[in-house]
């Protein structure tokens, strides 16, 4: 045990430049695995336009998408054995619900609204 102690007291300043070389490569690698881990991100760059939403790719080609669909009926539908007064758009959950036999149309919402009929809470204009 003298002799390590004897070799570390007599080397002390040569220990701790090799200590300090050791973590400056260990630090120097990881920031490079860092850095090659954010160059390997490909940017996308998405951008509207009246027909559909093209999307440029780093390559410099582009891809389209499809347009979302515009709802252009205006006419609205409940249930003639409702209880709860509830009228939906055709494309809302609740309006594949009820039953054709009991199915009542409402040319727009503002009649529906007229007959006393509210938007049901999971129905989107």
């Amino acid at each position: 045990m003298e002799k390590i102690i004897k070799f570390l007291k007599d080397y002390q300043s040569d220990i701790i430049i090799v200590i300090a070389v050791a973590l400056m490569t260990y630090i120097g690698y990881n920031v490079g695995k860092i850095t090659a881990f954010n160059s390997m991100k490909t940017p996308i760059t998405v951008t509207n336009s009246n027909s559909a939403a093209d999307i440029v790719r780093p390559d410099g080609g582009i891809a389209t998408t499809t347009p979302n669909t515009v709802k252009t009926d205006v006419s609205v539908v409940a249930s003639k054995k409702s209880t709860s007064k509830l009228y939906h758009f055709k494309w809302c959950p609740g309006a594949a619900q009820i039953s054709p036999a009991n199915l009542l149309t409402f040319p727009t919402e503002a009649a529906a609204i007229a007959a006393g009929y509210t938007l049901a809470s999971n129905c989107n204009r």
